[in-house]
């Protein structure tokens, strides 16, 4: 029970958690704001992810570069080490004095034309005077103050493979020479061999590697002048990249083998991404590296990633207008949707206070659910039927809520659901809500829909409430009486056990069950014997005394739910074994009797002993499509039968025979 301070809290509550409505001029100016920091998010957002789509578009470019540098790096070192092998063997094929005058090798000739790369191959001797060439016109002329020449003379190796720079032959052409000096057996220097790289067919390897319009790539000295490029007009042979501030200067600096790069080509200064690798193969003891480099202007690379971002800003900016256009239609049709719904409220409440003056006749209360605040409004009969003191002030929804007892609650929940769905016209339904006093209070509602917006959603719930506490009452006291008069009707009255119409049902329900599950069905068929010469001796009342006894003493042995007990008719008793055969039935029946005898009940006119026994008859059969359960009941009665001419005080099961044939001399239980 609540005391008369506190009870009104919830009431309270319910009026003070209502929060002032939101202004529309305020609602409109917030939805603003949220396009607006909607549209700063997916302009950040598109931001960041065009600059990752660029970080990804230079990278992949870059390795792109990187792995055609490197296929120009494997092809090279292989012409490199095959030259290498060339220089080496064709000392072989010279006399051991280079000095003396002898014919060209024609194994000279014969390896320029067998390795492609190659332009020419000679044999200078110590003096600087080409002895042997591939290349008749050469032969005979003096390089010694050329730089390659020197170079291999001066640098006191037989094995270091030397690369000239570039340089414009006597005949012409520009080319780079890869010389190996020779010794005499005495250490003493005896001349050089060298190969000269023919260029063109450099310049159609780079070539082969080139992907798009704007990729470049070159073939560079280890002192930055360029041996061959591709395209020609790139950088000529002979130009110089080793220069301040150069991608190439910074590869070398760096000592590693590869480098990416971002920066300006020398010359135009145009920006580009470079790969650069330097050729050095520590087998070939090259005195320079050889430097390959690939490159694509920048702009080009990312052209066609620039031309995604202008897509996608336009979307975005499209996207942008079209919600700002939307935003603002919507604002204006919520105006005017409001100023409808402000003027069919007012018709409405108007309707409403008609309403009620008709309702104070006919005992209802009246409310109504505004579903956009959650909140109703009651006349003064709600709330006087709940304790409660009128009010004019719209309650919160959660205070009817707290009120609806716990065990009605899913059921008013899913009928509500289900009616604000359109599925049903109206609801209707009887609940318990809590007084203000503390106790339960039955009433049936009945409520509808009154208003919908333009999309079908729910706005408005007009109901009634009718207190049927009283009928409840009569209704719960009638299903009780019900009750107790089908339970009677199942009950014998004299013994307090079940009655022959509970065994009828409950053999004919169990039948069923083990027909259906193929387990077998046992029943006890008892007899108290010699009891109508204890009725004779003692009298009726005194019989039925007795019957109550035995009763008391069966129902105390047997075992519930599976053991059940029922008085048949008379002085017989009917004993159901649920899923028991034969054997489990013989336990039931000797555990019967030896109650029975333990009982000690008198029986001052029985011929067998002072003390009351019974006869019983034991069967049990599978149930089986076809048979009906009275057969059971049948070979029942006969074995109780046998043993009842077997001396009485006994129990006898049914033969295979007493469940076919119907026993003679005693007439079947079954009526």
């Amino acid at each position: 029970m609540h005391s008369a301070d506190t009870s009104n809290a919830p009431l309270e509550a319910a009026h003070g958690r209502r929060g002032p409505a939101t202004p529309p001029r305020r609602r409109s100016q917030r939805e603003w704001a949220l396009w607006t920091l909607l549209c700063l998010l997916a302009l950040g957002l598109a931001v960041h992810t065009a600059w990752t789509s660029r970080e990804r578009t230079v990278q992949q470019d870059l390795e792109r570069l990187q792995g055609q540098a490197q296929a120009v790096e494997l092809h090279i070192t292989r012409q490199l080490q095959a030259i290498n092998d060339a220089l080496a063997g064709a000392r072989l094929l010279l006399p051991e004095n280079l000095g003396q005058s002898h014919p060209v090798p024609s194994q000279f000739k014969l390896m320029v034309d067998a390795m492609p790369g190659v332009g020419g191959m000679q044999l200078t001797d110590r003096h600087g005077r080409v002895v042997a060439a591939s290349q008749a016109e050469l032969t005979g002329r003096d390089v010694s103050r050329s730089a390659y020449f020197a170079t291999a003379r001066d640098g006191g190796s037989g094995k270091t493979l030397y690369v000239s720079p570039p340089f414009r032959s006597v005949l012409g052409n520009f080319t780079t020479v890869l010389s190996r000096a020779l010794y005499e057996p005495d250490g003493s220097f005896a001349g050089v061999v060298s190969a000269s790289l023919d260029v063109g067919y450099f310049e159609v390897v780079l070539r082969s590697v080139l992907y798009a319009p704007d990729a470049r790539a070159s073939l560079v000295h280890g002192a930055g002048i360029v041996i061959v490029s591709s395209p020609f007009e790139e950088a000529p042979p002979g130009t110089d990249l080793d220069q301040p501030g150069s991608m190439f200067r910074a590869h070398m600096a760096s000592g590693r083998a590869h480098s990416l790069l971002h920066g300006r080509a020398v010359g135009n200064g145009e920006p580009r991404m470079m790969a650069m690798r330097s050729v050095a193969p520590p087998a070939l003891h090259l005195d320079q590296p050889l430097v390959v480099r690939m490159g694509r202007h920048s702009d080009a690379v990312l052209a066609p990633w620039l031309a995604e971002v202008r897509n996608e800003l336009l979307l975005l900016v499209l996207a942008m207008t079209i919600s700002g256009i939307w935003l603002r239609w919507h604002q204006g049709r919520r105006r005017l949707q409001e100023r409808t719904e402000l003027n069919a409220a007012r018709a409405e409440r108007e309707s409403a206070r008609r309403l009620e003056f008709g309702l104070r006749g006919a005992d209802l209360g009246l409310w109504e659910w505004n579903l956009a605040d959650d909140t109703l409004t009651v006349n003064a009969r709600e709330m006087e039927m709940l304790g409660y003191p009128p009010t004019d002030e719209p309650l919160r929804a959660e205070f009817w809520r707290a009120l609806l007892h716990p065990d009605d609650q899913v059921e008013a929940d899913r009928a509500i659901a289900a009616h604000l769905r359109s599925e049903t016209p109206s609801y209707r339904l009887e609940h318990r809500y809590r007084h203000r006093d503390g106790h339960w209070l039955w009433v049936l509602t009945h409520a509808m829909v009154m208003q919908r917006n333009a999309r079908g959603k729910p706005l408005r719930v007009v109901g009634t409430h009718l207190d049927i506490s009283e009928r409840k009452r009569s209704q719960i006291e009638l299903e009780r009486m019900n009750a107790q008069l089908a339970a009677l009707s199942l009950t014998d009255g004299l013994t307090g056990v079940a009655n022959r119409r509970q065994f009828d049902q409950t053999l004919a329900l169990e039948w069923a069950r083990d027909l259906r599950n193929h387990q077998p069905l046992a029943l006890l068929m008892l007899d108290v014997d010699h009891f109508k010469r204890y009725n004779d001796h003692l009298g009726h009342p005194e019989g039925d005394a007795a019957l109550r006894a035995v009763a008391q003493v069966l129902s105390a042995c047997l075992r519930t739910p599976v053991e059940k007990l029922m008085r048949y008719g008379g002085e017989e008793f009917a004993v159901l074994l649920v899923d028991a055969d034969a054997q489990a039935g013989a336990r039931v029946a000797q555990r019967c009797l030896d109650a029975i005898a333990q009982a000690r009940l008198p029986h001052p006119d029985s011929p067998l002993s002072p003390w009351i026994s019974v006869s019983i008859g034991v069967a049990s059969l599978v149930p089986q499509p076809g048979i009906a359960p009275e057969q059971l009941v049948m070979a029942a009665d006969a074995a109780l039968y046998r043993a009842k001419q077997q001396g009485r005080a006994r129990y006898e099961t049914a033969t295979e025979e007493d469940a076919l044939r119907r026993p003679t001399g005693l007439q079947p239980l079954m009526p």
